[in-house]
């Protein structure tokens, strides 16, 4: 289990007059990135740099990229990377951009600015729980209907549909981890388990 943004974030931080104007969003695929990254270039069409960082997916398993996007070698991306990897943060994307003020900060205090900024705006954010789910297919007679859905209370599932024909068929949502031997007199798909 992570946790992602129920809330999109900003942050501004003024370092020797560079501008590092912070965002970060709710992201669960590569495309929605990509999104969120052309949309920050058309709002800031003479920024220099887009440097960012993004984690998406388990924790485990996560997708991670980030780009120093023109700054010196890791004093850009990898520090917002590592602010979301030394999180519990997942599904999301932090998206600096900064404008040159005129004074140089300099490798070390590039890399302070831009983990900085992403701290911030990870402080600035609202949080959810997520917790992956999965969704089966069971199907039961009419008499068992009754039976079946205990099964489901007593998982903590939640029904997505159910359809009456000649025989009952519900569709339903459960935690990805959970137990499904007390289900699998009833399971239409059988997966792989």
């Amino acid at each position: 289990m992570h946790k992602q943004p129920a809330s999109d974030g900003f942050f501004e931080l003024i370092e020797k007059k560079s501008r590092f104007i912070t965002y970060c969003k709710k992201v669960s695929q590569p495309a929605e990135f990509k999104e969120f990254l052309n949309l920050l270039k058309k709002q800031y069409p003479d920024a220099r740099h887009f440097c960012y960082g993004f984690r998406i997916g388990r924790l485990s398993q996560a997708q991670r990229g980030f780009s120093d996007d023109g700054e010196p070698s890791g004093t850009a991306g990898m520090p917002i990377l590592n602010v979301i990897d030394h999180s519990e943060y997942s599904d999301v994307a932090i998206i600096v951009v900064r404008y040159f003020g005129g004074t140089k900060l300099g490798t070390g205090g590039l890399a302070r600015a831009y983990s900085e900024a992403a701290s911030q705006v990870l402080k600035s954010m609202t949080w959810v729980d997520y917790e992956a789910k999965q969704i089966i297919q069971l199907q039961c007679n009419f008499q068992q209907e009754h039976q079946l859905r205990y099964l489901i209370k007593q998982l903590a599932g939640e029904i997505i549909s159910i359809e009456y024909s000649l025989q009952v068929e519900i569709s339903i949502s459960l935690a990805e981890d959970c137990d499904l031997s007390t289900l699998n007199l009833y399971r239409i798909d059988h997966g792989d388990d």
